[in-house]
């Protein structure tokens, strides 16, 4: 396994109206130190959304990367499953991606059935969701522990564990790692100093130990805007680690 890449790497350039197939251009030499790629909904323009998508998919072939798309909105919400959800599924089936990320929100009342119902329509759609803890209330421990209970009977209903996102709630990441590590199907990485994202080394997170405890099939993502001079260095840092496992 090597390192895989969220496109909140390229953030800057993002933010200033890069597009994340122009993006991903900034890789080029990288290619076979990558094993995935995950796109960020919010960053498509809903006019070129579909054609840009494509032409992702296709370099995403080329490179012989994987390809995961994120959505910015949580799953669960006052008592409902989002109901964009079944739009997404069908973004998902009409470019043919295989992965779905959404962050987990508040389980609270929402209905067994209902997440069954989810998990068989994935499961007919070919799809893996999963569901990352969220910097906000829905994503302290007691509150992702919540969620994770009620998806534990699902079978295309996965956990993305985001390192950084426990500093914003005022929990420790290590500590939500062992309890959680066994529900981890996908991997998001990022270290934190002060409440800003840093360079991997510079911040609080004791991320290393967790890369080592991750088994192979679970995909680490760098999911933290990295300046162009320092992409190679990290991803060469992270596939160190994972080297050692």
């Amino acid at each position: 396994m090597k390192v895989s890449i969220n496109t909140a790497v390229f953030l800057d350039h993002l933010n200033n109206g890069m597009s994340q197939l122009e993006s991903l251009k900034i890789l080029d030499g990288l290619e076979n130190e990558i094993d995935n790629i995950q796109v960020r909904g919010e960053f498509f323009d809903e006019k070129t959304k579909d054609q840009e998508i494509e032409n992702i998919k296709k370099a995403c072939q080329n490179n012989g990367w994987g390809l995961y798309y994120s959505v910015p909105e949580e799953l669960f919400n006052k008592g409902k499953i989002n109901s964009s959800i079944d739009s997404n599924i069908e973004m998902a089936k009409k470019h043919d991606l295989k992965y779905l990320k959404y962050f987990i929100g508040d389980v609270k009342n929402v209905d067994p059935k209902e997440i069954a119902a989810l998990d068989q329509k994935l499961a007919d759609a070919g799809i893996e969701l999963t569901l990352e803890n969220l910097s906000n209330d829905s994503g302290r421990l007691e509150k992702v522990e919540e969620g994770l209970e009620a998806i534990k009977n699902s079978k295309n209903i996965g956990y993305t564990y985001d390192a950084g996102n426990w500093y914003w709630v005022d929990e420790n990441p290590s500590v939500a790692f062992k309890k959680l590590k066994n529900q981890i199907t996908n991997y998001h990485l990022k270290d934190i100093k002060d409440k800003e994202t840093v360079m991997l080394g510079e911040g609080d997170t004791d991320w290393q130990p967790m890369v080592l405890s991750l088994s192979d099939n679970i995909p680490i993502f760098l999911e933290y805007g990295i300046p162009d001079e320092q992409i190679k260095h990290e991803v060469e840092l992270v596939n160190s680690v994972i080297n050692k496992r």
